[in-house]
């Protein structure tokens, strides 16, 4: 897929807006612990507890409305998604300020569960039609080894020590639509921070694969976004 580019404003802001990372980081793995073996996609959530505290917990900020949605009346799009996207999904509303309008994140780092043999990120997403939003999907490795992503609050809340690859995906279209995203196609986005290498791996007392962000940006400085997103997989693809 082409990377998509919003302009040098929207990058500017993106560089700048507070981000409200966190959750409990378990103790580093020794490198002799098992590693528990991973089929060939790894799902990090679909909503199908109806909780954003189960199975993992998601943090949300600034934008009004990030919330457990019902998929009953959502049948639109491609038919082999809405056939398997299941009862919920996670709706994300919210009016924008300089094109900003918040988003949510969960940490997905677990003990024993290397992600790094994924290449591809999948999701599917359900559009409201032209100006639905920008997703901007941000993952985080671990660079210094301690299973946490610190932050500057002084900066934005801006990662210090681990490398944050983003990529955005504009959402206008009427249904639900599956994208699937080379990790290679991901931009980092904080160059000079942590090694600017993409680490998913448990090795060395890294945690790999921390953290993964969802920003919602308008098509406009005063616009909204309208978009539901579900089955966040991580998978295998060919290049």
């Amino acid at each position: 897929m082409k990377k998509l580019v919003y302009g040098a404003l929207v990058l500017l802001l993106c560089s700048n807006i507070a981000f409200a990372m966190g959750g409990p980081a378990p103790s580093p793995t020794d490198d002799s612990e098992p590693v528990i073996e991973l089929g060939q996609e790894y799902v990090l959530d679909d909503f199908e507890s109806g909780s954003l505290r189960s199975p993992r917990e998601w943090w949300t900020f600034d934008i009004k409305t990030a919330d457990i949605a019902d998929n009953a009346a959502l049948t639109a799009g491609e038919k082999e998604t809405a056939a398997k996207v299941g009862k919920y999904s996670l709706a994300l509303k919210g009016s924008a300020k300089d094109w900003y309008v918040g988003g949510c994140g969960t940490y997905v780092a677990e003990e024993g569960k290397d992600l790094s043999g994924y290449n591809a990120f999948q999701i599917d997403v359900y559009g409201a039609g032209p100006g639905s939003g920008t997703l901007k999907i941000e993952l985080l490795d671990d660079d210094n080894n301690n299973w946490q992503v610190e932050q500057d609050p002084a900066k934005s809340y801006a990662p210090i020590y681990d490398d944050k690859l983003v990529y955005e995906v504009n959402v206008d279209w009427i249904g639900w639509k599956k994208i699937t995203i080379l990790l290679d196609d991901f931009v980092d986005d904080n160059d000079g921070v942590g090694d600017d290498i993409w680490n998913p791996s448990q090795r060395d007392g890294s945690g790999g694969f921390l953290q993964i962000q969802f920003v919602c940006l308008a098509t406009k400085d005063t616009g909204s976004v309208n978009f539901n997103i579900d089955n966040i997989t991580l998978t295998t693809e060919e290049e």
